[in-house]
């Protein structure tokens, strides 16, 4: 069992770390934050109960009306121009539904004093330069001399909520079945079946490697539109977290029909998105992620056990040597606290590396073992728009 599972990791976690590096160097905005949230402060500015209220305000919105506002209040915009700043988040996030770039950005730069509302090509006959002047200087900047920044922002966000209510956009598209979607859930499939096949060694890892790059091109072709770049590397390690957790779990069936569980699951939000919103962010990528981080886990702590019952000197020799990463990690991160939980999955990573080459060569011999409404008022997603010719407004205090 032991032997096929260090076969199946040896050969699926350099391609996953290569494709995992490769996301991470991907920067999403300016300042390296994705719109994860319709309301994003980074000055710590804002209660939770403006937080939420807001946010729940601009979801109502876009489910009425489909334009897409985000708010972003940041320290300072580090010496560029708040026009070029807002302009360049605005485009990064693709604010607004793709082809109607009906977006609206809503920054302040509150160590700068300066606030700019960008505008979408769709909405700048809705919301003219003129208006989004006058928002800026009789309902936003009033408020912010006089320290009140959460009513500031809530006088402006209220103000735009109008316009664009009164404003004739076109209607929201029925719901429909997203061909990204299907492609990133193939590449799963795919992989987990290529997983299953390494593991009980009807696949060399070479083939495996060739199957990753051919499959990569076909599902990157079915995802087509304009982010195709990012599926190059999202799509390849797509294919390795199923392989790795399929591989994984089917040394313990239990876990591997526990699997087969979740794609059911999978297939339930699908159909349940042709009657409702279904917000597949919140309800498919957090539990994807977790189990992704518990099925590597599980393959380190199998592992770890095997290696003590081999040599408990091996064992706590592999365990200093990660507790060392876990330390340099740590360090060098230099976060406080959350530096050093940002260290325990790396060093994690790296023990099930150092672990996973416990007994090659000394012949293991073991034969295959037996065995929504509510998400869519607090987060935010990337509607595909995100032209803007530099419409709006800006100002000070």
């Amino acid at each position: 069992m032991i032997g096929n599972l260090r076969q199946t990791v040896s050969g699926l976690l350099t391609l996953m770390l290569f494709g995992v590096l490769s996301i991470a160097q991907a920067d999403t905005s300016p300042i390296g934050v994705a719109l994860d949230q319709r309301v994003i402060d980074l000055t710590n500015t804002l209660d939770a109960t403006t937080t939420q209220r807001l946010k729940n305000q601009l979801g109502d919105l876009e489910a009425r009306k489909g334009a897409q506002v985000a708010v972003l209040l940041v320290p300072t915009t580090g010496g560029a121009a708040i026009e070029d700043y807002a302009n360049q988040l605005f485009r990064a996030w693709k604010l607004g539904r793709k082809d109607v770039n009906d977006g609206i950005l809503l920054v302040v730069a509150k160590a700068d004093r300066t606030v700019r509302i960008e505008v979408g090509y769709g909405l700048e006959g809705i919301v003219t330069d003129l208006l989004a002047h006058r928002i800026i200087e009789e309902q936003i900047t009033p408020a912010f001399r006089q320290g009140d920044f959460a009513g500031g922002v809530q006088h402006g966000v209220d103000a735009l909520v109008v316009l664009v209510d009164g404003g004739d956009l076109p209607q929201l598209a029925g719901a429909s079945i997203n061909p990204q979607f299907f492609a990133l859930l193939a590449a799963l499939i795919l992989g987990g079946l290529g997983g299953v096949a390494m593991a009980a060694g009807k696949l060399h890892w070479r083939k495996a490697l060739i199957v990753v790059v051919a499959a990569t091109l076909l599902l990157t072709l079915l995802a087509g539109g304009r982010e195709w770049p990012m599926f190059v590397f999202v799509m390849p390690l797509t294919l390795l977290i199923g392989g790795a957790i399929f591989g994984a779990l089917w040394q313990v069936r239990t876990l591997f029909y526990c699997v087969l569980g979740l794609l059911a699951y999978v297939f339930g939000l699908v159909v349940a998105n042709q009657y409702v919103a279904v917000s597949f962010t919140d309800w498919l990528l957090w539990p994807l992620g977790v189990l992704v981080v518990l099925g590597l886990y599980l393959v380190l702590l199998l592992i770890m056990r095997e290696t003590w019952r081999t040599s408990r000197a091996g064992f706590i020799v592999r365990l200093l040597a990660a507790v060392v990463v876990y330390g340099v990690a740590g360090c060098l991160i230099d976060g406080g606290r959350d530096g050093w939980l940002l260290a325990f999955p790396i060093a994690s990573f790296v023990a099930l590396i150092i672990f996973g080459k416990v007994g090659e060569g000394s012949g293991s011999g073991s034969g295959g073992g037996s065995g929504s409404s509510s998400s869519s008022s607090s987060s935010s997603s990337s509607g595909g728009g995100g032209s803007s010719g530099g419409g709006g407004a800006s100002g000070s205090w």
